[in-house]
């Protein structure tokens, strides 16, 4: 295996990037960050790439845990080129630049940054995309794909920009970002129309719902990628306050991650 890529994803958007990038780039496997929070034994490999979505301009919470508490425990020797592949819709702010410190931090370096502009589910600021502006994204990001894969096989260099007042932001703005990230799923109420099925418990990133006499139940230690949310067979899973319309289940991506089993 040349290739690892560690994979994050809410709504599906970074693994249908992972997964056509493997497609690309061949000799290459997929893992997910929650995956590896409950296992951390894997195995880096000279090609290691982190594909994730934009969060309020930063990586998501979840993302510089792993990085912290367990990327940096790994044996980095086999890693001669590491990558990131962020997907975002408005703007990636200093998302890279926040991860070029915390993987410097850990030991490693990076070699190659990139984006892909894809659909934004975050419905407390933007109403949920329609199906053509979908269709229109998702092709723009199959093109895209194909040329970071290119870009990756030839290792180039494209190294992370550095935008006014980055350390000042990535010390002072992160960590308060990623704290209110946190509580985002206290805002979430559940309503009549829960069938107990229990897939918001099993695919949870950060582990942060429970079942209680059949229905979920939220903690705070959210990473806002309102998942549960957005594939809640029911749309039983809604706001307390108002929010912008629709939701966006992503089939097309066809990510069905879960990593918890069924509640026993």
């Amino acid at each position: 295996m040349k290739t690892t890529l560690i994979c994050f994803s809410g709504t599906g958007n970074s693994y249908y990037i992972a997964k056509r990038l493997a497609g690309e780039l061949g000799d290459c496997q997929i893992l997910m960050i929650p995956h590896l929070m409950q296992d951390q034994s894997f195995q880096l490999t000279e090609q290691v790439g982190f594909v994730f979505p934009v969060y309020k301009g930063f990586p998501p919470n979840l993302v510089t845990h792993f990085i912290q508490e367990v990327f940096a425990k790994q044996d980095l020797s086999p890693v001669k080129y590491l990558f990131q592949i962020a997907t975002r819709y408005m703007f990636q702010a200093y998302t890279f630049q926040a991860m070029d410190v915390v993987l410097r931090e850990s030991g490693a370096i990076t070699s190659y940054v990139n984006h892909v502009v894809m659909p934004d589910g975050y419905v407390k600021l933007l109403s949920a995309p329609t199906q053509a502006k979908i269709d229109e994204l998702y092709a723009k990001a199959d093109t895209k794909i194909a040329e970071i894969a290119q870009d990756i096989r030839d290792e180039q260099i494209r190294l992370p920009s550095r935008p006014p007042f980055s350390r000042m932001a990535i010390n002072h703005f992160m960590v308060p970002i990623h704290r209110a990230f946190m509580d985002t799923a206290l805002d979430f109420t559940v309503t009549d129309a829960c069938i107990s099925c229990g897939l918001c418990y099993r695919m949870c990133p950060s582990f942060n719902i429970e079942m209680v006499e059949g229905k979920p139940e939220f903690d705070r230690a959210c990473t806002g990628c309102l998942g549960c949310y957005h594939r809640c067979p029911t749309q039983a899973i809604v706001f307390k306050q108002k929010v912008k319309s629709g939701r966006y289940p992503n089939p097309r991506s066809t990510y069905t991650v879960e990593y918890r089993p069924d509640v026993v």
